[in-house]
């Protein structure tokens, strides 16, 4: 068994997808295999809610699964994140510089103070691959093959 995952071409959502191959589908049975891949994404998607990080909840809130569905040799289901952010969270993403339209200026409170300033930088952030890690510990723990990217 192996399990495919989208490239990280996604923009805002982070989602990865358990697929069955025909060989496995017609060893086992297209419902003991419905059943094990439900429980597996089941798996992946509670303890994808522990691992995600948590600030405001949006991002733990915007998970959810699909239903496990049969695809013509495939049996597929999906734990998507779709909050605006996901991806760059789940990621992480580049260092950027923020600029303020025309000669205006960025208006922001630190520590109490307003502070006004023409551009803000932002250092580069690590991500944090909540739903890949919760993919390898469960799919990997139930026996599938687990490649990211």
């Amino acid at each position: 068994m192996a399990v495919k995952c989208p490239p990280d071409s996604l923009v805002g959502m982070v989602a990865h997808k358990l697929d069955i191959d025909a060989g496995r589908l017609r060893m086992v049975g297209i419902d003991g295999l419905r059943a094990d891949v439900n429980r597996t994404l089941r798996g992946v998607f509670n303890r994808s809610q522990v691992l995600c990080p948590v600030d405001t909840g949006n991002l733990r809130a915007s998970g959810r699964r699909t239903p496990v569905v049969v695809v013509g040799n495939y049996v597929r289901g999906e734990v998507i994140y779709d909050a605006e952010y996901a991806a760059a969270v789940h990621n992480g993403r580049r260092a950027l510089t923020i600029r303020a339209k025309g000669n205006g200026r960025l208006k922001f409170v630190v520590d109490g103070r307003t502070v006004y300033a023409r551009q803000v930088h932002q250092p580069a952030r690590a991500g944090r691959p909540f739903l890949a890690e919760a993919l390898r510990e469960v799919a990997g723990g139930a026996g599938y093959g687990v490649t990211i990217g």
